[in-house]
């Protein structure tokens, strides 16, 4: 695999190392899309004076359609604990989306598919979450050749839908001693039931789905493509083989103590339920899930920020594997 030569670049005030990373992968087979997809970023930052085979990792993913850059947050307060980051863009966010507008708004980013008749199905998931693991793998393994990181510690974090992304690595592929997930859970069947609020994704796959394209398609043509992601959640709820085949918890018995698992989610998030990610965390042998008062999906209406939030839940959760 093509791995470029790095960039400085500087998250926080933590100076660190972009690479740009190339593996072709047929997710579509059309090949321009295919192409747009399988190059992407990876940024490493390391921690100073801790010898280097004894430094943990942990490896971080956004949400949907997020770039990378938006966990720059967690990057200062990881490296000065003497942990080492890696981040990348998962396909469809950020320089490895095919609109590069870094705006995570989904139904931008994928409207590029529809346009040129790709579907945005459970098949096609089931492609972007078994790469996301293998580049997972990638990053680690490129972390200890170019930097030496050989310390068998390593963390799986994730934001949202990076939750499930980074559990499907952590469960099916056996990756990672932690699982970290802030404001989502790592059961897929479940997380769709409650995105976008019940009714609109069955809303979507109702007949009224078809009408709604059509007027769409007249008043507001940008929004059409929403419609089709939130028939492929409804399709979610539903599971069929390729769906089956990319939910974490279809591998849940693979993960034995003392690997662990913890979700922090929000009080008023409209979009993960509280319960499904109390349940998930208790499917798991070591797992918990913190609930935090007044905080949403990636806010919050009083008191702390939802990355100070954040930040703490890393400390407490890592706080063993510091310096």
């Amino acid at each position: 695999m093509p791995i470029y030569s790095p960039d400085a670049i500087n998250f926080a005030g933590v100076n660190g190392d972009r690479y740009w990373f190339h593996e072709p992968f047929p997710y579509t087979g059309v090949a321009d899309i295919d192409e747009r997809l399988s190059g992407f970023p990876v940024a490493v930052f390391l921690p100073q004076n801790r010898p280097i085979k004894h430094t943990p990792l942990v490896i971080g993913l956004q949400g949907m359609c997020a770039p990378y850059g938006w966990n720059a947050f967690i990057v200062p307060t990881l490296t000065q604990m003497g942990i080492a980051v890696a981040l990348f863009d998962t396909p469809l966010s950020g320089e490895r989306s095919l609109v590069r507008s870094f705006t995570a708004v989904v139904e931008n980013e994928v409207k590029p598919l529809f346009d040129r008749g790709v579907c945005f199905d459970t098949k096609l998931l089931l492609q972007i979450f078994r790469q996301i693991a293998m580049d997972i793998a990638r990053v680690r393994n490129f972390c200890y050749e170019r930097y030496g990181i050989g310390d068998s510690r390593l963390a799986l974090f994730g934001v949202s839908m990076g939750v499930l992304q980074a559990a499907y690595a952590f469960t099916a592929d056996g990756l990672g001693e932690r699982l970290l997930g802030t404001i989502g859970h790592a059961n897929l069947q479940s997380f769709a039931k409650s995105w976008g609020y019940p009714i609109l994704p069955e809303l979507a796959a109702s007949p009224f789905g078809g009408l709604a394209e059509v007027i769409l398609e007249r008043a507001r043509p940008q929004m059409k493509p929403l419609v089709k992601v939130l028939q492929l959640v409804n399709n979610l709820k539903y599971p069929d083989n390729y769906s089956c085949a990319c939910n974490p918890m279809t591998y849940v018995e693979r993960v034995k103590p003392p690997r662990r698992v913890r979700f922090l989610v929000g009080a008023n998030d409209p979009i993960v339920s509280i319960r499904d990610a109390q349940e998930c965390a208790k499917s798991f042998g070591d797992g918990a899930c913190y609930v935090v008062p007044g905080m949403g999906h990636g806010t919050h209406k009083w008191g702390s920020a939802f990355v100070d939030h954040v930040r703490y839940f890393l400390v407490t959760q890592l706080e063993d594997w510091r310096y």
